[in-house]
């Protein structure tokens, strides 16, 4: 046994001085209970100085456990992978008796395939991993944290070491810190006989109209070839020419020029002959080309905005709800985006977060005109874009608006439970109901009841007092079997909603358009509701035979029908079915606008030539927004704030000849715009930043050079610097100072698509200025290796102490250093000191008698020898004892003194004659008692 703290045994001194002094202070104790108590405290103190030492048990490892670290990724061909399988199980057959094996595989994440045991076959690999990124350094932390007590440690590392995530070499410095030894064997060292593939495309980061500018295009093959280079512009081929690659690494140069500004993406293609893999055969970019401002207005119904825009000199590309951009590099061109009057359930989800993401970290502007399908009747609320308005949609907290009941009764058949977008329906729908409870009133009143073989509620109809509560209740919504059965639903919406005391009560039932049984009866139902001012909107999921059917009851019920192509719409679907129904989201009726002095926007127009608006959907303007225009009722009319780096605009009227009717002939009216798109589009950098983003590796790299106007570098700046993902997510990169104005910075970049990176300057006058680039990874970092990555792999093998293996029987050799297993045993003394602890107290406070104990254990066991004896003595002589205890008990009898009697003597009787009996005696006595009484 050893100690980790040996001087702390040292302790052991005054534990036993300290012992001895108190022995003699204690009084009131036996000699030997007091002995006995001293030793116990002595046995405590010492178990409790023993822990503190640290005390181990060291002891020689015997046999090897070795884990094997196979890769699985993209980047190990088939042949790899059966050669991994051979070279594992070949080594399983020297496996000797005290030996150990395990396996372990990765990709982009580690995990463990078979746990560290003796068996002679490996099988199949039945651990399923991510093969897009190789985290070798993950797979090298598992297998280490593997290892049994007991045995010495081994690793061998089968890979192309083209690691893609992660770092190897510190994880294998680690493991050999900890004792372990690692083998490698190289994986892929032929490479892939006529491997061609594309690692970037580089272009300048901005240019001018009509300024020519170079895409150069890197290549990597094995072998000189010929290829064709395609290069497309915005999906549009503008260069094809065929030729000749060299093996190795080489630059392709292609030549483009641009008429046309805004944020341009390129796309390079190469086509060699014989390629094996064409998923790594594309490079893009991207190119900013400098010029007026880009507007795209997206209109839900076509109106005049788009061409008022263009008469005041602004460049408008005007899309319905389909042309929404997809991708980061559709925003970038633009430095302003308009919603004019567009449903929320046109856009998805994923395009909402794009638009948020292209607002807060880019500093595009957004703009939301007002319209009945706009704000909140446009089921708007809770949506990624709401977060980015300047205006709040949730109005029914602040205002007072009739009384409503809403009843939602979902389909939770069998269908619910597919999954769409990772996430099952039923759980979309449950998210609608959700969202349409939030955005209700407290003194308002819902309910949720999912619909199958039965209707159940999940949330009863209640008051709206303690959303929390209801919206939990929401959560256990799950599916069932069969289909939704329409008449049995109205019937139980029906009773329920009848017996509820608001003025507004309202059905939503959501149902399969392709599935929705049992209707007969169902519209006769829906009409008699209506007469009862109970109103009916149908949500149909899916475009199917039953759709007709719905729309009818919908229109039946007096409510809306929606048709939900994808389950993700139904948020925003159920919200504005909400709103409308309970008329709490649009105010009709004319009123002059209230114009706010000192509004930029409003800048040159007169407060009394503004034509009156007839109609605005009711919002509630944010703490940090400014109003420049409210309503007669003092609602925001006109409001913007600054959201991340950009700016948003809200207008709750509408552009169009409706709510507009008098505002769109209106001489100001062209110009109102104008001002209020320029007011929110992005302004150009000022230039102090030279930005470069790439891929590097796994990695994004964000490098900055900040100049002054006379070239002197700037230092000790922070820049604020922010990463556009291409799933709408947002990251600040945090910038290290390597040199005289030059900064660098890292990030994530595990995604397939468009990273758009963005730098935030402040001029002289306190405005953000923006200045943005990016670059695309087209395909996983793990296509771009096809040759092993030696150096690396004898790194780790210096590292750990170990070597490249070429034979299988060499993976189970001896390790150099066996080592010695180590258990800690700090825990059992201190448990033994725990134990001990109340017999220590026992033995002072108690008092034990334990001489009494002993006396009377001997007395027991005296009468139990006695007993046993009595059980062999003869008969004759137990009844001796007996008359003679008779005789004794005669003579014992007690009489009174009186007088002394004349008694008369009598014979004595011979010996040998019989004892008197028991009789004869109680007789004598009872005479001499008469005598007494008589005398």
């Amino acid at each position: 046994m050893r100690f980790t703290s040996p001087a702390t045994l040292l302790l052991l001194v005054p534990v036993a001085l300290g012992l001895w002094l108190t022995y003699g202070r204690v009084h009131g104790m036996m000699r030997g209970r007091k002995r006995f108590a001293f030793l116990l405290r002595a046995v405590v103190a010492a178990c409790l100085v023993l822990a503190l030492a640290g005390p181990e048990s060291h002891r020689a490892n015997e046999g090897v456990c070795t884990i094997f670290v196979l890769d699985r990724s993209d980047s190990i061909s088939d042949a790899d992978r059966r050669r991994e399988q051979s070279f594992v199980e070949d080594s399983l057959q020297h496996l000797g008796e005290k030996d150990a094996v395990g396996v372990v595989v990765f990709g982009r994440e580690a995990m463990v395939d078979a746990a560290p045991s003796r068996f002679k076959e490996l099988g199949a690999i039945a651990s399923v991993v991510d093969r897009s990124a190789s985290n070798l350094a993950s797979a090298l932390r598992l297998a280490s944290a593997s290892f049994p007590d007991g045995k010495a440690r081994r690793l061998v590392v089968l890979s192309d070491g083209n690691e893609t995530l992660g770092d190897a070499a510190d994880a294998a410095r680690v493991a050999a810190a900890d004792g372990i030894e690692i083998d490698v064997v190289p994986l892929g060292s032929q490479g892939r006989a006529g491997e061609v593939l594309v690692e970037s495309a580089e272009l300048p980061r901005d240019v001018r109209i009509g300024q020519p500018f170079a895409v150069r295009v890197g290549v990597d093959a094995d072998r000189a070839t010929r290829a064709v280079v395609t290069l497309d512009r915005d999906g549009s081929i503008v260069r094809r020419e065929t030729v000749r690659v060299d093996a190795g690494r080489s630059t392709l140069v292609l030549n483009d020029v641009v008429d046309e500004p805004g944020f341009h993406r390129y796309r390079a293609t190469v086509e060699a002959e014989g390629d094996l893999d064409a998923r790594n055969n594309v490079g893009m970019g991207f190119v900013a080309v400098r010029g007026k401002p880009r507007v795209l207005v997206i209109q839900g119904h076509d109106g005049p905005l788009p061409d008022v825009l263009r008469q005041q000199g602004i460049l408008v590309d005007g899309v319905d709800a389909g042309g929404t951009p997809v991708r980061p590099e559709q925003v970038q061109p633009y430095d302003a985006v308009i919603l004019d009057d567009v449903n929320a359930s046109k856009i998805t989800e994923p395009q909402m977060k794009l638009l948020r993401s292209a607002v807060r970290d880019t500093g595009v502007g957004l703009a939301m005109v007002g319209g009945e399908d706009s704000f909140l009747p446009g089921g708007w609320y809770g949506t990624p874009v709401a977060e980015a308005l300047p205006v709040d949609l949730n109005i029914r907290q602040r205002k007072t608006f009739p009384s409503t009941s809403i009843l939602i009764v979902c389909d939770t058949s069998g269908s619910m439970s597919m999954v769409e977008d990772g996430v099952p329906k039923v759980r979309l729908a449950a998210k609608a109901a959700e969202q349409t409870i939030t955005l209700m009133g407290a003194q308002d009143r819902g309910g949720v009841a999912g619909s199958t073989d039965k209707i159940d509620f999940v949330a009863p109809m209640q008051k709206l007092s303690n959303k929390p509560a209801v919206i939990g209740q929401i959560q256990r919504l799950g599916t069932g079997g069969g289909g939704i059965y329409i008449m049995p639903s109205m019937e139980f919406a029906n009773d329920n909603l009848s017996k509820e005391p608001s003025k507004v009560r309202h059905l939503i039932l959501l149902a399969d358009g392709a599935d929705s049984e049992m209707q007969e009866g169902a519209l006769a139902l829906a009409l008699d509701m209506r007469g009862r001012k109970i109103t009916t909107s149908v949500v149909a999921i899916g475009d199917g035979s039953d759709v007709p059917f719905l729309r009818r009851l919908a229109a039946v019920g007096g409510g809306q029908f929606y048709l939900a192509e994808k389950a993700g719409q139904l948020p925003s679907i159920f919200t504005q079915d909400a709103a409308v129904m309970s008329r709490s989201a649009i105010e009709e009726g004319a009123f002059i606008p209230k114009m706010v002095l000192g509004e930029e926007i409003l800048r040159g127009l007169s407060p009394e030539g503004v034509p009156p608006l007839l109609g605005y959907c009711l919002a509630d303007a944010r703490p940090l927004a400014r109003v420049g225009m409210r309503t007669q009722k003092d609602d925001p009319l006109l409001a913007v704030w600054q959201f991340g780096l950009g700016s948003s605009l809200a207008f709750t009227s509408d552009a169009k000849p409706r709510w507009a009717a008098q505002w769109v002939p209106w001489g100001g009216f062209g110009k109102f715009w104008a001002q209020a798109v320029r007011a929110i589009s992005r302004r150009a950098s000022s230039n102090a930043y030279e930005m470069r983003a790439q891929m590097d590796g796994a990695e994004g790299k964000v490098v900055l050079e900040a100049k002054d106007p006379t070239g002197k570098p700037l230092d000790n700046l922070r820049p604020d610097v922010r990463v556009s993902s291409p799933r709408g997510g947002s990251e600040a990169v945090t910038m290290v100072q390597k040199g005289p104005g030059l900064y660098e910075g890292r990030f994530r970049a595990n995604e397939i698509g468009s990273y758009i990176v963005t730098v935030a300057e402040t001029d002289g006058s306190g405005a953000t200025r923006v200045s943005s680039s990016g670059f695309s990874m087209p395909y996983p970092p793990e296509y771009r290796a096809y040759r092993a990555n030696r150096p690396m792999l004898e790194g780790l093998a210096r590292a750990g102490g170990g070597r490249a293996l070429a034979e299988p029987r060499e993976a189970l050799r001896p390790v150099a250093v066996p080592g010695e297993s180590i258990q800690e045993l700090w825990a059992a003394f201190l448990f033994a000191a725990a134990i001990l602890l109340p017999l220590d107290v026992a033995a002072r406070r108690v008092a034990i008698p334990f001489g009494e104990m002993w006396a009377a254990l001997a007395s027991r066991l005296r009468a139990l020898r006695l007993r046993e004896r009595e059980d062999v003595v003869p008969q004759v002589e137990v009844a001796g004892r007996l008359q003679s205890a008779k005789a004794r008990a005669k003579r014992e009898v007690s009489v009174p003194e009186v007088e002394a009697p004349i008694v008369k003597s009598e014979p004595r009787k011979p010996e040998g004659s019989p004892a008197p009996s028991g009789g004869d005696a109680a007789a004598r006595l009872l005479d001499a008692k008469r005598r007494r009484k008589g005398d």
